[in-house]
């Protein structure tokens, strides 16, 4: 058995941050879920959700004894304020917390190694930006063609065909894919 603890404030941080990155068209049966990797030594958990085209890793800070992985539906909501224990075993997932209960049945397959999809090497340019100011810009982009951040995002570009990085730290990623323009 695999066992896990985690405040579930974190833990719906991790869903909240990672949920609308995970795949609606049902192009692969695992991105279609959050995958938590679970790191005893760094007492980590890190979420990804990937749908294809975007890319979402979030850190927090989690106890277990072994290293493992599983994969949940982003729309869970746990209690506030209380911590969360996670248990893996016979392909089920358990999360308990508070009165809440729920078990979830793990799914096989490949998921997308996300270490290798993140471009290394520095960037070749650095933003920071106002996060509200930057959905504001996106909103009147999307009405043109058809809640509230503390510390700015670093947006990272490496050129006009690689992915744009958006960082909230370190190592919490979101990745946008390009579009190609062309050229008159």
């Amino acid at each position: 058995m695999m066992r896990a603890t985690i405040h579930s404030n974190d833990f719906n941080r991790l869903l909240a941050a990672t949920r609308s990155f995970v795949d609606k068209r049902n192009n692969r049966a695992l991105y279609r879920y959050i995958r938590l990797e679970f790191s005893a030594a760094d007492s980590l958990v890190t979420a990804v959700a990937v749908d294809g085209y975007r890319l979402s890793v979030e850190h927090c800070v989690c106890q277990c004894e072994k290293d493992f992985t599983a994969y949940i539906h982003g729309e869970l909501h746990l209690p506030k304020n209380t911590e969360a224990e996670l248990e893996l075993e016979n392909g089920e997932l358990l999360i308990r917390c508070g009165d809440f209960i729920l078990g979830t049945p793990q799914r096989e397959g490949e998921f997308l190694d996300w270490q290798l999809a993140i471009p290394s090497g520095d960037p070749t340019l650095r933003f920071g930006v106002n996060g509200n100011y930057l959905i504001d810009a996106l909103r009147a982009a999307k009405a043109s063609a058809g809640n509230c951040f503390k510390n700015p995002l670093i947006l990272e570009f490496r050129g006009p065909k690689e992915p744009m990085l958006i960082r909230t730290n370190k190592e919490d990623v979101k990745m946008v894919l390009p579009i190609r323009i062309r050229e008159k």
